[in-house]
């Protein structure tokens, strides 16, 4: 899974800057398929389809938003993927690196859980997504941010 991103990895390009993140992304394969920026935001998202023989394809998507304002600035940076294999890793680091759950929230189709460590926040969310043929997919969501 050379395309999947470690959640230590997420962690640290909380400080990177977006020429490291771009480079990092497409040397795993990921393209950039959307870009907004503006003097107050910048906005990039990057996707990646792994196909491998005798299995499903799995679609990631990594997506980081930087606000700035006079005095603050803040990124936030949501990684998304539909394998529950991947889900199941990130879950796993979390709690065998000091994340404790802290809160949970039901919208239906969308659950949340937050996750600390004392100083950081992290965002789990499973959403479930109904076609129209009445097959789900699920997708998993890790958010964090600075």
């Amino acid at each position: 899974m050379a395309q999947q991103i470690k959640v230590p990895d997420l962690i640290t390009m909380l400080e990177w800057d977006h020429l490291h993140i771009d480079t990092t992304l497409k040397k795993k394969g990921y393209l950039l398929m959307q870009k907004e920026v503006d003097s107050a935001s910048a906005l990039y998202q990057y996707s990646n389809l792994e196909r491998q023989a005798d299995m499903p394809a799995n679609v990631r998507s990594f997506m980081y938003m930087d606000v700035t304002t006079k005095e603050l600035q803040s990124r936030l940076i949501t990684y998304r993927t539909y394998s529950k294999e991947e889900y199941g890793d990130l879950s796993a680091y979390l709690l065998t690196n000091q994340y404790h759950a802290t809160n949970k929230f039901d919208f239906g189709t969308a659950k949340h859980t937050l996750y600390s460590n004392g100083t950081q926040t992290i965002t789990m969310k499973v959403i479930s997504n109904k076609m129209k043929d009445g097959r789900i997919f699920t997708a998993y969501e890790l958010e964090l941010g600075k």
